[in-house]
C-alpha cells in the first residue's frame, strides 16, 4: 500500500503532466488555427478532420476533469483517444501520442489506489 504522501506527490505529478499536454494541445492549435503555414489552404476541413480534432478535445476535457475526479476523467480521456485511434488509426504509429492515454491510464491507477488505501 502506499502512503499518503506519496499518492499525493503522484498526483501532483500527474497534474502537472496532464498540464504540459494540455497546454501543449492549446498551443499547437492555436498556432495551426491563427497562424496557418504559408500558404494557407483555403479547403475546409473535412468531417474527419472535424471529428478527430472533437475527439482531441474531449481528451483534453478528459484530462482536466481528472485534476477533480481521477476516474471519471481518465475514462473520458481514454473513450476520446480510442474514438480518435478508430477514426485514425496512424496516431497510434507517433509514439508521443501515446503519453495522453497513458497519463489518462495512471490516473485511474492513481484513483484505484487512493481508494483501496481509504
Amino acid at each position: 500500500m502506499m502512503n499518503d504522501k506519496t499518492i499525493k506527490i503522484f498526483r501532483w505529478i500527474l497534474r502537472i503532466l496532464s498540464g504540459i499536454l494540455i497546454l501543449f494541445f492549446l498551443f499547437m492549435f492555436i498556432g495551426e488555427t491563427f497562424f496557418p503555414p504559408e500558404p494557407a489552404s483555403s479547403e475546409p476541413l473535412s468531417t474527419i478532420d472535424i471529428l478527430q480534432l472533437l475527439s482531441f478535445g474531449i481528451v483534453m476535457i478528459g484530462l482536466g476533469i481528472a485534476w477533480k475526479w481521477e476516474l471519471t476523467g481518465g475514462i473520458i480521456a481514454l473513450i476520446g483517444f480510442a474514438f480518435m485511434a478508430t477514426l485514425n488509426s496512424n496516431v497510434l504509429d507517433f509514439s508521443l501520442l501515446l503519453l495522453y492515454p497513458a497519463t489518462a491510464i495512471l490516473f485511474i491507477g492513481l484513483w484505484a489506489v487512493s481508494r483501496r488505501n481509504k
